[in-house]
């Protein structure tokens, strides 16, 4: 499978819609798509809700894109995280900018919920 973005622009902010599997083979062109239009917006919204799947690389992707941001300016935030991304997220220490659903919403999807101790 692959992965595109869409952006959805205007002179000071970008939406950019993230669709597929963002994974090894389509991670070096999707975090280029994504640090473009963080150089060229002050607020950059990422939407993954039709993100089929993440892995290392992708989320490797995403962390660059945050990292971008900060270092740019540039205001990012992300939204609609699938619940496989979410729960990923929910394991391991990060700093990106999203929201994360309650832990009982990850639940009435079918995953479990994280221990944090």
């Amino acid at each position: 499978m692959s992965a595109h973005v869409l952006v959805i622009r205007d002179s000071r902010q970008a939406v950019a819609y993230v669709t597929g599997e963002l994974d090894i083979a389509t991670a070096p062109r999707i975090r280029q798509a994504l640090l473009d239009t963080i150089h060229e917006h002050e607020q950059v919204t990422l939407d993954l809700d039709r993100l089929d799947f993440c892995d290392c690389a992708g989320l490797s992707a995403l962390i660059t894109a945050q990292k971008t941001a900060r270092t740019h300016g540039t205001d990012l935030t992300i939204r609609n995280i699938p619940a496989q991304l979410t729960r990923l997220l929910r394991c391991i220490p990060h700093t990106l900018p999203i929201e994360l659903p309650p832990r009982d919403a990850l639940s009435a999807r079918g995953f479990p919920a994280v221990s944090s101790g």
